[in-house]
């Protein structure tokens, strides 16, 4: 049975309380924040026994096997090192940091602590991707040509970390992210080639984001995320003879719509059917047989340094196309239907 311990009671630690509810072989039973009215108050509410007024009081406890990681993007990799340092085992939100660097020191702490650290893609454990990546990678959709994703929502909340450059804040890293990480899981192999647009607001933080992987087996990926616009999730990998698509991967029921994988071949649908159930109990359940049973973890920190070195890569890019177009004076430009009149 582990004992397991939350940093950071905000709007998703509720889903690993009920998840770790709903094992055979956890239990929750502290939470920590900088506030300790509002670790005890989320204690109270989810029944959970002891609460911490800092994050170090609950690392230093005997009680904790542990740890959820569930701070702000830039605090990601700073406490899963901590973490790691006291004894614990880390399952941290995504992304797990926001450099290549800090998971190879996040690795490095893991190794010498004897512990198990994983980024929580809690929708990599769903039954409808495992499903999807195994007809993608198994040849059931012939040659692979591209993976099409997007993920949006609006974030209209001006104090949310999401929206806080200094807190690795963007759609890129929030969201972009799921349809980047799944493009990589389908090839197999990392980026050679990436390309980007983004809209960014006065703060430096990308509201709406545009961006384009080429992998060296000849795949393409293409994605789009954002802030700035109504809720939206859909994926298709394209393949030479057939095309697969699915309109809830990233949060499909109990947090949004059923489950639903449909392979197209020309103009004939068929539905595929996949297993409903909550996501992130799965993703409890694959680090807890990892602790206790020795298989490798779903998401390993070898695959979270790839997607996290891609996303800094897409993040560049962007950036460095912000500078406006140069044109020419529309006095010295001829016209194709003025017969190169100004």
């Amino acid at each position: 049975m582990l004992r397991w311990g939350i940093l950071g009671p905000g709007r998703i630690a509720p889903r690993l309380v009920r998840a770790v509810s709903g094992s055979a072989r956890a239990t929750m039973v502290a939470v920590a924040s900088r506030d300790a009215t509002r670790a005890a108050s989320f204690a109270t509410e989810h029944g959970i026994p002891t609460s911490y007024g800092s994050y170090d009081a609950l690392l230093a406890s005997s009680d904790v096997d542990v740890v959820y990681i569930a701070l702000p993007n830039h605090l990601h990799a700073e406490w899963t090192i901590r973490a790691l340092e006291s004894g614990k085992h880390v399952l941290c939100e995504k992304p797990l940091a926001l450099t290549p660097g800090d998971v190879d020191a996040i690795a490095g702490t893991a190794l010498r602590a004897g512990r198990l650290a994983a980024e929580g893609f809690m929708y990599l454990h769903h039954p409808q991707i495992l499903r999807a990546v195994e007809l993608a990678r198994g040849g059931a959709l012939g040659r692979l040509e591209l993976v099409n994703g997007t993920f949006s929502f609006f974030l209209s909340h001006p104090d949310d970390p999401r929206a806080d450059p200094a807190m690795g804040g963007g759609s890129l890293w929030d969201v972009g992210c799921y349809p980047v990480s799944l493009a990589r899981r389908i090839a197999g192999e990392e980026p050679d080639r990436v390309q980007a647009l983004a809209r960014f607001d006065e703060r430096g933080i990308d509201r709406t984001f545009l961006g384009q992987l080429h992998f060296p087996g000849g795949l393409l990926a293409q994605f789009d995320s954002g802030f700035a616009a109504p809720d939206r999730e859909r994926v298709e990998i394209v393949g030479s003879d057939a095309t697969l698509v699915l309109t809830a991967p990233f949060l499909p029921e109990p947090f949004g719509p059923p489950p639903s994988l449909v392979m197209w071949r020309g103009r004939e649908a068929r539905p595929i059917e996949v297993d409903s159930l909550d996501q992130y109990r799965a993703e409890v359940d694959d680090l807890t047989a990892a602790i206790l049973d020795g298989t490798p973890p779903r998401v390993d920190l070898a695959f979270s340094r790839g997607t996290i070195a891609a996303l800094v890569d897409l993040d560049r890019a962007a950036r460095s196309s912000r500078a406006p177009l140069t044109r020419p004076p529309r006095s010295r430009r001829r016209s194709a239907t003025t017969g190169g009149r100004p």
